[in-house]
This record gives C-alpha cells, sequence and structure tokens, in this order.
C-alpha cells in the first residue's frame, strides 16, 4: 500500500513539474492561440506568484538533472570538515533557542533500526522545528498546508561517510501557486529564513 501511495506521489509531482515547465516554454505562444480553454489556463497561470516560473523551472532542471524528484524539491548543507553530528545538533538547537522556534520532536531512525536489527546503521536522525502561530496561519489559509508541517530537518551520513542536512525547499510553498497574503507571505518567508539559519549553522557548527 504504502509503494503504490509513494508511486502516486511521485506521478503527482512530475505532472506538477512537467505542467510548469510547459508553461515556462509555451506560455508566451498560448497568448496568441485562440479558444477559451487556452485563455482561461493561462490566465490562471498568469494568476500565480510572479516568481512561480522561476520555481518550477528550477525544480525541472534538478529533476532532468538528476532523475529523483527528491532532489528537485529538497536544499542540502553539507556539515563543514571537523564538525561532528553532536555539533551540528547542539548549534540547531541552540539557534533554534534564538529564534524562538520550538523544537517539537526527534526521530533517531538510525538508533531505531539498529535495536531492532541488531545492526550498525548510517547515521539518520530527524528534527522537527515549529512556531505554532505561524503553522496555525498557514492552515486558515489552506488545511493542505498541514502536510509541511512541522518543518523537518534530516541529518544523515551518505555512503561516503559524510554528513548532510535536508530539509523540503518552501520556495513551492511561498511563491508556487497564487500569491499568498501579505502578512502570511511576511511569515512563510521568515520561517524560511530562520530555517535556512538553522540549517547553515549547523553545518557549520556555529551557535
Amino acid at each position: 500500500m504504502n509503494f503504490i501511495r509513494n508511486i502516486l506521489a511521485l506521478i503527482g509531482l512530475v505532472a506538477i513539474v512537467g505542467g510548469a515547465f510547459a508553461y515556462t516554454k509555451f506560455a508566451p505562444m498560448m497568448s496568441q492561440m485562440g479558444g477559451m480553454d487556452i485563455a482561461a489556463e493561462k490566465a490562471a497561470l498568469d494568476s500565480f506568484d510572479p516568481k512561480a516560473k522561476d520555481i518550477y523551472l528550477d525544480m525541472w532542471k534538478k529533476l532532468k538533472e538528476t532523475g529523483n524528484s527528491a532532489d528537485a524539491t529538497v536544499v542540502k548543507y553539507t556539515l563543514d570538515e571537523g564538525v561532528t553530528p553532536e555539533d551540528a545538533e547542539e548549534a540547531m538547537k541552540s539557534v533554534a533557542n534564538k529564534h524562538n522556534i520550538k523544537a517539537v520532536g526527534e526521530l533517531p531512525l538510525s538508533e531505531q533500526v539498529k535495536l531492532e536489527t541488531g545492526q550498525d546503521q548510517r547515521f539518520l536522525k530527524i528534527y522537527q522545528f515549529c512556531n505554532p502561530q505561524t503553522a496555525m496561519k498557514m492552515v486558515d489559509f489552506s488545511d493542505a498546508f498541514s502536510a509541511y508541517l512541522p518543518c523537518r530537518i534530516a541529518m544523515i551520513q551518505d555512503k561516503a561517510g559524510k554528513y548532510h542536512l535536508y530539509s523540503l525547499n518552501m520556495d513551492m510553498m511561498i511563491y508556487g501557486g497564487k500569491p499568498l497574503p501579505p502578512e502570511l507571505h511576511a511569515e512563510a518567508t521568515k520561517v524560511q529564513e530562520i530555517m535556512t539559519d538553522i540549517m547553515k549553522s549547523g553545518a557549520a557548527g556555529d551557535f
């Protein structure tokens, strides 16, 4: 069941990215074509945030380059040389606290799998952060935004032994559709800036 759900999610993402790519390439031509349906489609696309075109085009480029839908929708920071996972974790929590963002959960997945199997695993841990008031404003605008909450950062050790931080790229949420109301846009971009600061500080082990 999970496999089917993942496949359907991938198909949906490819459809979105492919459609957005087509828009970036063919929207100028659409304006010269007749037909009510085409005019309506163009009007809908033109109602999107001005940055939507660049956001989806960048996603398409990453998807084409990697062939991996996940790579097209995340941001990544590699831990600096000499920065340990413990250093990065401490830095992220410290910076989150400075920004008044709550650390609301941790999922030590590699530890759990080791307990279940008795076999060592490469490091994988998920950190969850949230500003409850901003979260409620987001879902007041659209219930679907609840799927983005709380903000998650994954720390993972790659197969070569290096450590990286991954998080969802919030650009699609902020700029990928019709412009957010000004107050909500300000809140969302602030959260994005804070998450970026948390990840950069974690990667540098700096707090």
